[in-house]
């Protein structure tokens, strides 16, 4: 019975990983995602968690679905079908979304998949997606898919020469497991250092009718350019791709750098002030790489998704590991042995204590 629960929970954490793993990196939910507003309500309240069946392929009047429109992913209900695409209504809202043309029928291929539903009702829990915010407030994706990998780790290697050390008093660990190991939390190491160096630009401004009468401040409707900084800090070059921008804003020139360690360059924004007086705060994202692949390739791969190139640098991390690996001469068949404590951490995790 302990045996399958192991294979059962081993089983859940790779699933869960290969389809966060493949959304981040496709920019859409894959098994699972909440709903960001009260369009649904009741069936789907805002902050409920719900989950998705991305292999649904046919869909009829009444399913609700998960897809993508021009304001990101959006989970409404299918209100009726047309030969433009469907038509589609939150529950909790009086119009459909193609109502006075503000958005395209929904085209089969920007359909995440369909929401998984007992009975006629979705299957949810409740407040779900309100726990998932408030951990996304202190940790990013990539600490989430890391932290899997680590759980992965210990599953595999954990249960090699448990029962061979039990009546010795020690523990027999494969070296290769063992480096294997520190080769996870390296790579996952490099993955979060890489994520927290992503930040952003911001600057704000005044649409007031005292326009020009302090720094900052400026007519409704008139325009101006606002030049910002972007700083390399570190010692060794990084690429830094900048995005955002609105209706308000447009950069002027590129959005790709290449900058030296300890150097800085200069962005250019153009500025429409709008004609409601009020403060405005523009942010943009940015994100950086170490000058360490190819230029071109990094931007090829950025442009697919921000999340991968770090796939592109995982595999150069883990093709040097694996050449220390068969350099330094590790054999499957080399043991250290861990002397265990009954009541420490090591017998607590191996269950002896």
């Amino acid at each position: 019975m302990k045996k399958l629960l192991e294979i059962t929970f081993t089983f859940t954490v790779i699933m869960f990983l290969t389809g966060s793993l493949a959304g981040f990196l496709l920019d859409r939910p894959v098994f699972l995602s909440y709903a960001y507003s009260e369009s649904m309500t009741p069936t789907i309240d805002k902050g409920d968690l719900f989950l998705i069946n991305p292999l649904a392929r046919n869909y009829d009047v009444g399913d609700i679905i998960v897809f993508h429109r021009k304001d990101g992913w959006t989970v409404h209900r299918i209100f009726a079908l047309t030969d433009e695409g469907f038509i589609t209504k939150g529950d909790n809202n009086v119009a459909t979304d193609q109502q006075d043309g503000k958005y395209l029928p929904v085209r089969k291929g920007s359909i995440a998949g369909k929401v998984i539903s007992v009975f006629g009702k979705p299957l949810v829990i409740r407040g779900g997606g309100d726990f998932i915010e408030s951990a996304k407030a202190r940790l990013s994706n990539v600490y989430a898919i890391g932290g899997l990998l680590l759980m992965g780790t210990l599953l595999t290697f954990s249960g090699g020469g448990k029962k061979r050390g039990r009546k010795k008093g020690f523990v027999r660990v494969r070296v290769s497991s063992l480096y294997g190991l520190v080769a996870v939390v390296i790579v996952a190491g490099f993955l979060f250092v890489t994520v927290a160096s992503w930040g952003t630009l911001a600057f704000t401004y005044s649409s007031t009718l005292a326009g020009n009468q302090r720094d900052g401040w400026y007519l409704p409707g008139s325009t101006f350019e606002k030049n910002l900084t972007l700083e390399n800090k570190a010692v060794y070059p990084f690429y830094y791709f900048v995005s955002g921008g609105n209706e308000r804003v447009q950069f002027l020139g590129q959005t790709f750098f290449r900058i030296g360690g300890g150097s800085s360059v200069s962005i250019s924004v153009h500025v429409t002030v709008p004609r409601e007086t009020r403060i405005y705060r523009e942010e943009f994202q940015v994100r950086s790489y170490p000058a360490i692949l190819p230029a071109s390739l990094v931007v090829f791969l950025y442009s697919f998704s921000p999340y991968l190139p770090l796939v592109a640098y995982a595999l150069l991390l883990t093709g040097f590991l694996l050449a220390f690996y068969s350099l330094a001469g590790i054999s499957e068949g080399d043991i250290i042995r861990i002397r265990k404590r009954r009541g420490s951490l090591l017998s607590k995790v191996l269950g002896d204590g």
